[in-house]
């Protein structure tokens, strides 16, 4: 609820990147209740409030409209900014095309699923398997389908995403980092992928160049995460916050940590049961809270 009182104290925080999959989505990929007002509260409070996903834009920016927010968008895990109501492109960052062509082609030559995130399309070749079904029903989106992802010639991919067995996966993930070190930056969101990104980008980044635009200080900057993709730009804003139930390395990463319940809403504890919000009920008590809140977790 918005304070009015202006003796009261203000939120600290004016601007808050949030991802979706297992942070604002639930595990049926929706927006919950809980959560949307959440979101509602944080912009009452005088926060920007932005999406920061590992997903397309335009995947994306059906869930900021759901959710009344404007702005910018940061997919493609910090690969891409862009105006979600103009469609402009604020900043985009390409794979280098030569190693795009060669992750295609070790994707193959391996027997993965290579997903093609293309600044404007998602690309899999026609010949895909149980895996791209597995794929496409977790972000909701169809693929358009290429007799092979080699046409394109490695060009303007904002990253290349491999699925298929997590076993496979965890066992190559060594020797391919090892082989693209020094080019591309390979990370997973989930067991059953590998992601390839341009080399330095990701979501701090990506929000270190929102926050300039907004002009706002590192320290009035809000993250919320989960899982490897937010590792960065958990540490990097002012208040990095983690959910509960994701990834070891985030809540390593994180100031925070939402507290126990359902994964579905730890998003909106985090903001409100005795979390971010607290500290505008009760500012005498509020960095005494998080200090106790850290040692305890």
């Amino acid at each position: 609820m918005k304070n009015d009182d202006p003796s009261a104290p203000r939120f600290p925080y004016r601007l808050a990147a949030i991802d979706l999959d297992g942070t604002l989505l639930g595990p049926d990929k929706l927006v919950g209740e809980q959560n949307a007002a959440a979101v509602h509260r944080l912009s009452e409070n005088g926060a920007q409030v932005i999406i920061a996903s590992g997903r397309r834009h335009q995947n994306s920016i059906r869930f900021q409209r759901q959710l009344h927010l404007t702005g910018p968008i940061i997919a493609c895990q910090g690969g891409l900014i862009r105006d979600g109501e103009s469609g402009n492109v604020i900043e985009a960052h390409f794979l280098p095309q030569t190693v795009a062509q060669d992750i295609v082609g070790e994707a193959e030559k391996n027997g993965i699923q290579a997903i093609y995130y293309h600044l404007d399309h998602l690309y899999v070749p026609e010949r895909n398997d149980h895996w791209i079904d597995l794929y496409e029903s977790r972000v909701g989106e169809r693929a358009e389908t290429l007799p092979s992802l080699s046409q394109l010639d490695g060009r303007r991919a904002l990253k290349i995403v491999w699925y298929g067995d997590p076993t496979v996966l965890k066992k190559i993930r060594p020797e391919i980092a090892a082989k693209y070190r020094e080019k591309v930056d390979v990370l997973s969101t989930e067991s059953e992928n590998l992601e390839f990104m341009p080399r330095g980008i990701n979501k701090a980044a990506a929000l270190e160049k929102v926050a300039h635009e907004f002009d706002v200080p590192r320290e009035q900057v809000l993250a919320f995460g989960d899982a490897e993709n937010d590792l960065q730009m958990l540490a990097w804003a002012g208040m990095g916050v983690a959910m509960r139930h994701g990834n070891p390395l985030a809540i390593a990463a994180a100031r925070m940590v939402s507290p126990p319940g359902p994964p579905e809403t730890a998003f909106a504890r985090a903001v409100d049961s005795g979390g971010l919000l607290f500290s505008l009920l009760m500012p005498a008590f509020g960095n005494f809270y998080f200090a106790i809140l850290a040692v305890l977790l």
